[in-house]
């Protein structure tokens, strides 16, 4: 199954490094890549989205629509500051392989990387201590999760006609995965790995992203800023 890589850059920092590992680990793969003119151009994509940075939801919706435009089925969206691995592309591609053939619908299937939310992370994840009784490690597992963050994943074209990113930085995975939950469909975190370098697009100021999203969030799914930042622990 071959479905092409979709990517959405503003300053192109780590991009020599993905495009590079794309065509060394998966070099049948079309990439689509978005983002302005004089960063993207020098790139070796097979199509390019020239355009103004906005949103990370925006720009990405712009780009992963051209994918099915062009008569694809399923996409797998890459931040531009990952790194595949040999196996990167090929493993997370069977999960989704081995996950239809289970689930009715498939919504986000997400590789595991090195810096993420804590159930993604494999440097902090909080599933590994509940797999001490499994014979095999953490690793060989395939694990339904609610929120995954797309850093490498794959999703459909089904799910995506169901829902797409709102205009958001940050959040903006965390509403698209909850819409799609509504909506039935399930989420997994793949075997599959890329490392990540991380908040090289929209910086590391999390109380000033969080600040960002909240006035759509709150208008837009008051039930959802109600549970994220409305709750108080214990």
């Amino acid at each position: 199954m071959i479905c092409p890589i979709a990517v959405a850059t503003v300053s192109g920092k780590c991009l020599r490094m993905m495009m590079t590992s794309v065509r060394e680990y998966a070099s049948e793969v079309p990439i689509y890549l978005r983002g302005p003119e004089s960063v993207i151009t020098p790139h070796d994509a097979d199509h390019m989205i020239c355009g103004q940075p906005s949103t990370f939801g925006e720009c990405y919706n712009e780009v992963i629509d051209k994918v099915f435009v062009d008569g694809f089925d399923s996409v797998v969206v890459a931040n531009d500051d990952i790194v595949l691995t040999p196996t990167s592309y090929q493993l997370l591609m069977a999960d989704v392989a081995l996950l239809k053939k289970e689930v009715l619908k498939v919504g986000w299937v997400a590789a595991r990387c090195d810096a993420a939310r804590p159930t993604q992370n494999v440097r902090s994840n909080p599933f590994n201590e509940k797999m001490h009784f499994f014979k095999y490690p953490f690793e060989d597992y395939i694990i339904q999760m609610e929120c995954p963050s797309p850093i490498f994943a794959w999703i459909s074209k089904e799910a995506w006609e169901t829902a797409k990113f709102p205009p958001l930085n940050w959040y903006s995975d965390d509403v698209h995965c909850t819409d799609l939950i509504s909506d039935g469909f399930k989420h997994y975190l793949s075997r599959s790995y890329v490392h990540h370098v991380g908040s090289q697009t929209i910086g590391f100021d999390a109380n000033k992203l969080v600040k960002q999203a909240q006035p759509w969030i709150r208008k837009h799914r008051p039930e959802y800023a109600k549970l994220w930042f409305d709750t108080q622990p214990g």
